[in-house]
Order: structure tokens, then C-alpha cells, then sequence
């Protein structure tokens, strides 16, 4: 009897296993773990991905093709004026509705005439609005801004700035409201670049250049993604531009240097009364 009762529940045991209620949720939780695995690897093959944003004003476009500058660039000598009534202001923008406030740009350029002004060979400084800068209007919009504020050369800056946005495999957690708003999977590299060059307007020749380059690393949550963008494209801005003021230091040192001993690719020619200060005082 006893080893009946054993084959019976063997029996019982197998029949347990092979019953199709069974068999029908065995193959249902398969299919679910399947589903889930590919929602999972979808969801990493998409949320690995690299977002990119670039904008820029270009000195080079802004110049344009102008077909007066090869034949002056040709018969004529850079003649510096002494001392030098400049203009300072920034190459328009290629990107409609994204650009820099106006109010950074002419902070950036009243910092530099602050540089200016630190040197006597320098009489008057003008900080030109965007308003006044054409798309491509080249040398002929130079001449026009020479006859407008009576200056002689003028400082074009241009800027350069690129941004990647990163989402990795930290935007799973996005799927839950915590991991939206708190889990920074998001990573941000905002890079800069500001370039400046003095170009004497008559001669259409550019006397000399300077950069400033900023690279920032950063991280963000989706639903502050757009903000922190925005805040390291300005700061961004910023640190590029004092990396530019202490590299435009050392160039307008030169320049002073090359006026004072009248060394350089140009004339000098000194306004009535005018007197060019010791050379020692310069190095």
C-alpha cells in the first residue's frame, strides 16, 4: 500500500506539472520577460544618444568677397594715425533667434576698451551696436562705420560655440518621476571659442588678433536640461572672454611696442602735437 500511495503521487506530481493552465502561464511570463527585455535594450539604444547645437558669427563671412579689397590691399600701405580713434564691435550673427544678449557683448567690449583705454596711443574708443553690423556687408560696412563715428580701425569679435548633450543609460530611471526630475543623466560639453582682430579700415589689413577658448563639463536632470544649457552657454561666454582679455594684453602690448619703434607692416604718422612716449617705458 505504501508504495502505491508513492507511484500515486508521482503520478499526481507529473499530471501537476504538465496541466495546461500551467503551461499557459509558464509561456506568459516568458513572453512578459522577453517584452521587458526589449524595452530595456530599446530604451538603452535610444537613450544613448548625442544631441548637438552650434552657433556662431563668422569675421570671415561678415568680410565677404569685396571686390575693391585686393586692389587696395595691393597699392596701399597701412598708414596708422597717431593717436588712433577706434572702433570696437562684433560680426553679426549666422544663426536667427540664437545669440548671445546684446547686454554680455557690450560688456565684453567695454572690457576691452578698458584695455585700450590704458594706452595713450589710443584717443577714442566707439562701442558699435549689432544694429549697425550687415549680414556679409564687408569692408563696404566698415566704411560706413568709419564715416558714421570717424574711426580708423576697428576690432571685429566673432565667437564660436558648440554644445553636446549626452543621454546615457542613467535615462532609464526617467521613467519614474523621481528620476525625472532628480537623476542627472544628461551630460552637457559646452565648448567656446571668441576671437578678436584689429583691422585698419583703409587698407582693409589686420593689424593683429587675439582668442579666448573655454571648455565646460556638465551634468543635468531632463526637466532642467534646457535651463543648464543656457547658464554654461553663458558662462561659457563669459570665461572665454576673460581668457581673451588676458591674451589681448599681451597683443596690444606688441602693437605698442611696434608703434613706438615704427617697426612694423605700416606707417606711422603722428597726428599735430602729438608726441610718442619713451621706449622705456614700454618695455
Amino acid at each position: 500500500m505504501k508504495l502505491e500511495k508513492i507511484k500515486i503521487g508521482s503520478a499526481i506530481s507529473k499530471k501537476e506539472v504538465l496541466h495546461p493552465v500551467d503551461k499557459e502561464v509558464f509561456i506568459m511570463r516568458c513572453r512578459l520577460a522577453m517584452v521587458f527585455c526589449l524595452i530595456f535594450l530599446f530604451a538603452f539604444m535610444v537613450g544613448c544618444t548625442t544631441k548637438y547645437k552650434h552657433y556662431n558669427t563668422s569675421m570671415i563671412r561678415f568680410l565677404g568677397p569685396d571686390e575693391n579689397t585686393i586692389k587696395i590691399q595691393e597699392t596701399t600701405e597701412p598708414q596708422i594715425t597717431v593717436p588712433l580713434k577706434a572702433g570696437i564691435a562684433f560680426a553679426p550673427s549666422l544663426d536667427y533667434g540664437e545669440d548671445f544678449p546684446e547686454k554680455e557683448r557690450m560688456s565684453l567690449m567695454r572690457k576691452i576698451a578698458s584695455r585700450f583705454e590704458e594706452y595713450k596711443f589710443v584717443e577714442t574708443i566707439e562701442l558699435i551696436p549689432s544694429l549697425y553690423m550687415e549680414q556679409s556687408g564687408g569692408f563696404s560696412n566698415l566704411d560706413k562705420l568709419k564715416q558714421l563715428f570717424g574711426i580708423d580701425i576697428i576690432m571685429l569679435l566673432s565667437y564660436d560655440q558648440s554644445q553636446f548633450k549626452d543621454t546615457g543609460a542613467l535615462s532609464l530611471t526617467y521613467w519614474t518621476l523621481i528620476g525625472a526630475y532628480f537623476v542627472k543623466g544628461e551630460k552637457n560639453d559646452t565648448y567656446t571659442l571668441i576671437d578678436a582682430a584689429l583691422f585698419h579700415i583703409p587698407s582693409r589689413k589686420m593689424l593683429f588678433r587675439a582668442s579666448g577658448i573655454n571648455h565646460i563639463r556638465n551634468s543635468a536632470t531632463p526637466i532642467n536640461l534646457s535651463e543648464q544649457a543656457r547658464e554654461d552657454s553663458l558662462i561659457g561666454f563669459r570665461q572665454a572672454s576673460m581668457d581673451l582679455l588676458k591674451n589681448l594684453n599681451e597683443k596690444l602690448y606688441y602693437f605698442r611696442k611696434a608703434i613706438r619703434s615704427s617697426n612694423g607692416e605700416f606707417q606711422l604718422k603722428l597726428k599735430p602735437g602729438y608726441k610718442l612716449e619713451p621706449l622705456k617705458n614700454i618695455e
